[in-house]
């Protein structure tokens, strides 16, 4: 099993937050803290960096709702950048598809520097 490494920063209008490794039961509540701080300090317009994730379970979903509930709800936006297909599979046998925005890549995701 690899540990999950996250990483979090602004970038410009939005909040870029980076996963590397898995995403389970062991490690989703340090995903869902890491993320509360992450919008507390760079806003609501999420964009979650998912090119390195190469595992997620039921509980890594469960974060992944719960983060585009609250940024929805806040006025903000959730975007998926890059997910392999193992990741994109889970999402799209799920469901979340149709609700969460999914781009191919990070450069889609965000917009160009000024």
């Amino acid at each position: 099993m690899l540990p999950l490494e996250i990483t979090a920063r602004r970038h410009g209008e939005r909040t870029l937050v980076s996963l590397r490794g898995e995403l389970d039961l062991a490690n989703a509540d340090d995903l869902r803290k890491r993320l509360r701080a992450a919008r507390a300090a760079h806003g609501d317009h999420v964009v979650l960096d998912l090119a390195d994730l190469e595992f997620m379970d039921s509980q890594g979903l469960s974060v992944l709702v719960n983060c585009y509930k609250a940024v929805t709800a806040a006025g903000g936006s959730l975007t998926l950048a890059g997910p392999r297909p193992i990741v994109r599979r889970t999402l799209e046998i799920t469901g979340l598809h149709r609700r969460m925005r999914i781009v191919r890549s990070l450069e889609e995701a965000l917009p160009p520097a000024r």
